[in-house]
Formats: structure tokens, C-alpha cells, sequence
């Protein structure tokens, strides 16, 4: 994770995350374009419209499952402690709303939905 102050060792599972990551990121922009998900304030897509199919709430369930077993291991291999993974995923969500696209939803700090 070279934008974050913390280390990542893309060991065999942490490599399969990332690139399950990779290949759901097309279809999740495609949501996101649509309103239908945002990047929250702890790191995670929120579904805010309750209009998905199945297979696309699976999409967004997949990935945060990928998201947190990355973000759990960034604290188990940096010793961050059990305070860390709120640290962790808050850095993270910073980054990915950053990278969100104009006009993605993103959720700040206090809560409010807005629009990128």
C-alpha cells in the first residue's frame, strides 16, 4: 500500500484479494455511476439504493469482504493493535475518496452523503 503510511506484505491470500479487487472495480464504477453505491467514511461501499439485484449485492459484499480482510491484515502485519483497524480504515477511506470519479457519492466525516 504505497499511499498509506502502513506496510502491506502481498502474501498469496493478500494478493488474491487485491485481484479480486481488480476485476469486481469495472462493475462496481458502473454502480457507482449510477448512484447506486458510495465510498463510506470507514473504507467500505454502501449500497444506497435498495434497486440491486442479487448477483450486484453480492458484488458489493465480495468486496468488502476483500476490504477487510486487506485492512486486517494491514494491522496484524504492522502490530497497529485492536485500535489500529479503525486507523486503517479511515486512511483507506481517504484514499478511496480520492480516487472516487466526479460525480461518485462519497460520505464524509460527518456522515452526509455528498456528491464527488
Amino acid at each position: 500500500c504505497r499511499e498509506h503510511a502502513y506496510s502491506l506484505k502481498k502474501t498469496p491470500a493478500v494478493q488474491k484479494g487485491l485481484n479480486q479487487r481488480k476485476a469486481r472495480a469495472p462493475e462496481l464504477q458502473a454502480l457507482k455511476a449510477k448512484g447506486l453505491l458510495g465510498e463510506n467514511n470507514r473504507g467500505f461501499i454502501t449500497i444506497l439504493k435498495p434497486s440491486l439485484q442479487p448477483n450486484e449485492k453480492a458484488l458489493v459484499e465480495a468486496e468488502n469482504r476483500s476490504r477487510k480482510f486487506i485492512y486486517n491484515t494491514v494491522v496484524a502485519q504492522n502490530h497497529l493493535g485492536p485500535e489500529g483497524l479503525v486507523k486503517v480504515e479511515k486512511e483507506f477511506a481517504k484514499t478511496r475518496q480520492e480516487r472516487a470519479k466526479n460525480g461518485d457519492l462519497i460520505q464524509d466525516s460527518s456522515g452526509k452523503w455528498v456528491r464527488k
